[in-house]
């Protein structure tokens, strides 16, 4: 595993990439994982480190050498958020209820308890502020905590029913998915108020959401086959692109400038190149292994997926996913 990976990442290093073609995305690497849920994944670009947040500890990779370490203290969560700058990360727990951790992952160690609302789910580290914004998935608000001073900022009311991802653009404004109405919430960070909500026609069950920042887009997933391309400045719909079914997360790769939306339900990673405002176009449909429905990239470029074969005899798990089949786990890896 970790021979494949460092090969990878030298080859990626020594070829000079040309412009996207056909079938340019591939599996290029795979490998078995320890069972147990997750949800979203994170990078720490500047130290080459994917975070995976399972059951009860969070799996770290070193993108580099494929190397597998645990953190015990994260617990239960639905993710790591990475405090740029710090060894620090906040992760919304499963359990305790409505309480996020922060955790030092140097000395993997709980740092503070804070408190949330009802259902921490997604959450993003704003550059402006230096603040984690934990999104309540459902008391439709989002608790502002500030990791260093251990504290909590404020709590800024959103509404319109249940929420999902949030996204920054660094320069002020944090956003959310308004899951139920197909709407983008605006955050102004500086003052912690909603300012706005962006409709996007024709969007059901809003998920992933992700900023693209050399062209200044949003890209938000729906649930019903479409991603939805706004100026993030404006609102203004730019595009929707077809897309597959059960996408659960957008990811943007600066180096790149692409947005990947894994959709879990019918096994597909689509590719949209996110470069050009005036441009957006899917470039490909990756083929992927079943429940591969978040990912996090690497500072390759290389976008990571967790997958596992469903269970037909266990019932529905959350959002009414198939449960994952024990010894089936295996972490996949999509490259140039």
């Amino acid at each position: 595993m970790k021979r494949t990976l460092l090969a990878t990442a030298m080859l990626s290093a020594m070829v000079s990439v040309p412009a996207f073609a056909a079938d340019d995305y591939k599996i290029v690497d795979r490998f078995k994982m320890p069972d147990g849920g997750w949800d979203y994944a994170t990078s720490d670009l500047s130290k080459g480190l994917v975070y995976w947040v399972r059951n009860d500890h969070t799996d770290v990779i070193e993108a580099a050498t494929g190397k597998l370490t645990i953190l015990k203290s994260t617990g239960n969560g639905h993710m790591a958020v990475v405090v740029e700058g710090s060894s620090l990360v906040v992760v919304p727990l499963r359990a305790p209820e409505k309480t996020n951790r922060i955790v030092d992952a140097s000395k993997d160690a709980v740092v503070m308890d804070v408190p949330g609302g009802d259902g921490p789910d997604g959450a993003a580290y704003d550059p402006f502020s230096k603040n984690v914004y934990s999104v309540n998935h459902n008391s439709s608000d989002i608790t502002v905590v500030d990791p260093v001073g251990k504290k909590i900022v404020a709590t800024v009311a959103i509404g319109g029913g249940k929420l999902e991802f949030p996204a920054s653009d660094g320069k002020g404004h944090m956003f959310v998915n308004v899951q139920e109405l197909g709407e983008i919430a605006v955050i102004d960070v500086k003052t912690n108020a909603k300012t706005a909500n962006w409709k996007m026609p024709g969007c059901q069950n809003a998920s992933g959401l992700a900023y693209a920042a050399k062209a200044n887009l949003l890209i938000a997933a729906c649930g019903n086959g479409a991603a939805h391309v706004l100026d993030a400045s404006s609102g203004k719909e730019i595009t929707t692109i077809p897309i597959g079914k059960g996408p659960d997360s957008v990811v943007y790769d600066p180096k790149n400038d692409v947005a990947f939306v894994p959709c879990g339900a019918s096994g597909d990673l689509e590719v949209i190149d996110v470069s050009n405002a005036a441009k957006v176009t899917k470039i490909q449909t990756v083929k992927m292994p079943p429940l591969a429905r978040t990912g996090a990239i690497d500072p390759q470029g290389r976008l990571y997926v967790m997958a596992a074969q469903p269970d037909p005899s266990k019932p529905l798990g959350g959002g009414g996913r198939p449960t994952p089949k024990d010894g089936t786990y295996e972490m996949v890896i999509i490259g140039r």
